[in-house]
């Protein structure tokens, strides 16, 4: 691999990482990576079609994921199209965290879009086309920063924001444009649910990222299994830690 193709795989990875209908069950397995550039069968499993992930898993240890984002399954692999015969790279992340910050504040935070450049590792824009209620197309552009030059990919989604039943609140997205023509489909979401952890409450985040790469370039499998679970675990960690600066500013500001 050259430098460069090293780089456009890296800076794809990244965009990946991030973008979020089918609603899967929680699973008792936790699939591990496939072996490099072995092509195979899709895996079993929900987290394999599923366009989005609710709810709480059973037998979750919330006290084990107080501030600790955790990759609980994951797998990335390749295939050939029955249809086309074109090459395709297919996987999923999913990773949960418990936070001490009222859902409510993630929920503002994870649907403020347009500030995702500000607090969101490798997002570098996000432009609003159209939003009406809880549902939103936005254009986004995500990708890596190396020796001041951006190498991004610009891609558009649909987001939709649920309120569920059981107090939680999911927010998904389907992609609808890639605009290299570098994804066939891409889904993520994001599952918040207040939960009561040593007699605190908190919450609970789930987070589910599954794309689906055209033609990928040699050594992208390896580069998405070595940067898939920091980046989506840092998905987390920004979204609460800017909404913990977002309170401590207005406590500031509300303060004498």
């Amino acid at each position: 691999m050259s430098a460069k193709s090293i780089l456009a795989s890296v800076a794809l990875a990244a965009a990946l990482s991030f973008p979020c209908l089918v609603c899967a069950e929680p699973r008792s397995d936790s699939p591990q990576a496939s072996e490099p550039d072995v092509p195979g069968p899709r895996p079993s499993g929900p987290q394999a079609s599923a366009e989005y992930l609710y709810g709480l898993p059973e037998g979750t240890d919330l006290a084990r994921l107080v501030d600790r984002p955790t990759l609980v399954g994951t797998t990335n692999y390749l295939f050939d199209d029955p249809e086309t015969g074109e090459r395709r790279l297919g996987g999923y992340a999913e990773v949960v965290a418990v936070y001490d910050v009222p859902i409510d504040e993630l929920v503002a935070v994870t649907t403020d879009y347009e500030s995702y450049p500000s607090f969101m590792p490798r997002i570098f824009g996000v432009r609003t086309i159209r939003e009406a209620g809880d549902e939103a197309l936005l254009e986004f552009k995500a990708g890596i920063r190396f020796l001041g030059v951006d190498v991004a990919f610009v891609s558009t989604f649909e987001y939709a924001v649920d309120r569920r039943p059981d107090g939680g609140v999911g927010i998904r997205s389907r992609l609808v444009e890639s605009e290299d023509q570098s994804e066939f489909e891409h889904f993520t979401s994001f599952y918040f649910l207040p939960v009561v952890v040593r007699g605190r409450e908190m919450t609970f985040v789930r987070y589910f990222n599954r794309p689906g790469i055209r033609r990928p370039s040699p050594g992208l499998l390896q580069v998405l299994g070595i940067i898939i679970s920091p980046e989506s675990k840092a998905q987390l960690r920004a979204i609460a830690k800017e909404a913990s600066a977002r309170r401590a500013g207005r406590i500031g500001a509300a303060s004498p």
